[in-house]
């Protein structure tokens, strides 16, 4: 098998995919189908490690399109919560009573994840449920 160095940009690029996913090489993989013959997460986690200089194309390239094709998830900042809050007083919504505004919203969404993003219980989300609820609530009007 034709083997690839692992440069610092590529490593970087690792990094910088799993951060902004969230998920560890254990999560990708367990998600993933069709994972080559031989990949685990001991081997992606070697190459975070830095403890090998270079790894196989078909595992290199797998992992990388695997990163790549899962939605960033952005951390929720005390000014995107106060945002979150400032839109649910205006609009006098509940997480409950947004969610069926919204009709029909996402599968992954639910008013307890809507409340603990209010409450700061929960400290990031997918990018795409976050501007969901966001674009949903702009799009609503003020509280009579």
């Amino acid at each position: 098998m034709a083997r690839v160095t692992l440069t610092d940009d590529i490593i970087g690029e690792l990094e910088r995919l799993k951060r902004e996913t969230g998920l560890g090489p254990m999560k990708l993989l367990a998600r993933s189908d069709n994972v080559p013959q031989g990949l685990n997460s001991a081997i992606i986690n070697t190459w975070l490690n830095r403890k090998t200089e270079s790894a196989r194309a078909d595992h290199l390239e797998f992992v990388l399109a695997a990163y790549r094709a899962v939605p960033p998830v952005i951390p929720i900042t005390d000014e995107l919560r106060a945002q979150l809050n400032e839109e649910l007083a205006r609009t006098g919504h509940t997480p409950t009573s947004l969610l069926n505004a919204l009709r029909p919203y996402p599968k992954a969404l639910n008013a307890a994840l809507v409340s603990r993003w209010s409450t700061g219980r929960t400290v990031s989300a997918k990018g795409e449920l976050w501007r969901f609820v966001m674009d949903g609530l702009k799009a609503l009007p003020n509280a009579k």
